[in-house]
């Protein structure tokens, strides 16, 4: 979704660190599922988003519009009120329509934010979150006989409120932003010219809306999702490049708790 530019290091780091977010995960879900067992309560849940955007990408090249997608892991262990909040995707190449300027690109994309949600209210209708995100990506633009790649890393929060609607049914919206974060652009050349290393700052705002019911244990929930992001270069301040999106997602939360956990 960050499409035509690149925010990511190499593959083989981007891989690396998704192992250790996996591990972590594993780990934290068997601490919390015995926890649980003691207490004869359910807070672990997996969930599956799919969804599309419409936006548009604008860089030094210009502006494009388009449509694109993705699906997220979604995951989250802990107890009623204070609980582990995992999201992401591994790094997946993103075919874009061919450009005048940078040729047939096709940017290698890669997003993982977590945070520790912890739940104002025992009803579990108002939730805050607080942690990390990481967004890498790879893009060869042949045209210009450049692979340009970087990691943008920062501090990650959210905010969610619940609200429950007739009968099992209820209502969502997240709002997750990253106000500040930091990396390197690296260009590298076929043409024999030197690499570049650019330092940048970004920033990144996601807001979603749904509506949801329960099924059993489970939850399926259908809405809007928007993402903004932008970024510029730290020496000059000139705009690196931003992205702007919307569009509906669907997801399925398997083994949901019934009450109070986000």
């Amino acid at each position: 979704m960050f499409g035509g530019r690149v925010i990511a290091t190499r593959i083989r780091s981007a891989r690396s660190l998704s192992k250790v977010f996996v591990l972590t995960l594993l780990l934290s879900a068997t601490l919390f599922a015995r926890v649980d067992a003691a207490t004869n309560a359910t807070q672990n849940y997996l969930g599956l988003q799919g969804f599309a955007l419409v936006g548009d990408h604008r860089d030094i090249a210009g502006e494009q519009h388009g449509l694109g997608g993705g699906v997220f892991l979604e995951a989250r262990v802990g107890g009623p009120r204070v609980g582990f909040h995992f999201e992401g995707f591994p790094v997946v190449s993103v075919p874009q329509r061919s450009s005048a300027f940078y040729g047939a690109a096709t940017p290698a994309v890669g997003i993982v934010d977590a945070a520790f949600r912890y739940t104002l209210d025992a009803g579990g209708r108002f939730t805050v979150g607080l942690g990390g995100v990481v967004i890498n990506q790879r893009t060869p633009l042949p045209n210009i006989s450049q692979v340009v790649s970087s990691r943008l890393t920062g501090v990650w929060a959210e905010l969610v409120a619940r609200m429950p609607a007739r009968g099992s049914r209820f209502y969502e919206a997240n709002l997750s932003f990253a106000p500040h974060l930091t990396g390197t652009d690296h260009f590298l050349y076929s043409d024999g010219s030197p690499a570049v290393n650019k330092p940048e700052r970004a920033s990144v705002v996601s807001a979603s809306l749904g509506f949801g019911t329960r099924v059993r244990s489970n939850e399926l929930v259908v809405g809007l999702r928007a993402v903004n992001f932008s970024a510029q270069f730290t020496q000059t301040g000139e705009s690196a490049d931003s992205n702007a999106g919307v569009g509906p997602f669907l997801e399925w939360r398997f083994g949901r708790a019934p009450a109070g956990a986000q």
